[in-house]
């Protein structure tokens, strides 16, 4: 994918979340730039509330969304990429920690918290992190048959764990599927899967999942991807030969 593609891509995922009503704030609408603290950092330690926390006090992030989860999207060249999900740790995919947080920002807004006071009652949230951090890597220089896909999927905080993708992913994609499954409350209300065949007012040009298989047609197949590793796990998408 080329960067002006990539640019494009990150763009249209903001878009999406700002329909739907989860995004939050942007920093970057185009590929990330490198961050010497943020990557120390992440290159030393497997503790992921502190990379989190690391990530979100430098603003290292392309947008956030309303539950102070952020993607990050970096870019080398047109076969070195990464698309990455940070969850909060304290508040992502838990409802009542987030309601917690909602009546704080409430009360900080109407005066009965200052805003060290809030800060302060918003730390004290345990950390449980619900979510695991996604991370989805396309990489020619790192391929290696089998034992490091070309396109591959890393979930939590091993970093060993490479699950292997016969699809490349753009952001907008990579994004759709975060929404998915980690917002479902937003997109199944939108998914046809989610209405009676018989409901009219639905229309199928505005179902979610019709526009997610939209991307991955779009998005086409992994470069690195041998013989060997078709024959093993690995992530696809859309039934019958796809060579786009």
């Amino acid at each position: 994918m080329n960067l002006a593609d990539f640019n494009a891509s990150i763009r249209a995922a903001i878009e999406f979340y700002t329909t739907q009503e989860l995004w939050q704030s942007s920093v970057y609408t185009c590929r990330l730039p490198r961050s010497a603290p943020f990557n120390q950092l992440a290159l030393t330690t497997k503790d992921y509330a502190q990379i989190y926390e690391k990530g979100l006090a430098l603003s290292h992030y392309n947008f956030l969304l309303n539950d102070l989860s952020f993607f990050q999207f970096s870019h080398t060249s047109e076969t070195e990429y990464a698309l990455a999900y940070y969850p909060n740790p304290r508040l992502s995919g838990s409802p009542a920690a987030l309601d917690e947080y909602r009546s704080y920002e409430r009360e900080r807004d109407e005066g009965h918290w200052s805003d060290e006071e809030f800060a302060e009652l918003a730390s004290a949230i345990p950390v449980r992190t619900f979510i695991p951090r996604i991370r989805f890597e396309y990489s020619e220089k790192q391929y290696k048959n089998v034992r490091h896909p070309g396109a591959h999927f890393h979930i939590g905080m091993s970093g060993e764990d490479r699950w292997a993708s016969a699809r490349k992913l753009s952001p907008f994609t990579f994004a759709l599927l975060m929404a998915k499954h980690y917002h479902p409350a937003s997109w199944w209300a939108k998914s046809r899967f989610s209405h009676p065949v018989q409901d009219q007012n639905f229309h199928l040009e505005t179902c979610l999942d019709r526009k997610l298989i939209g991307a991955l047609h779009v998005d086409g197949v992994s470069q690195f991807l041998s013989e060997d590793e078709r024959m093993g796990f690995h992530f696809a998408a859309l039934h019958g030969a796809i060579t786009t």
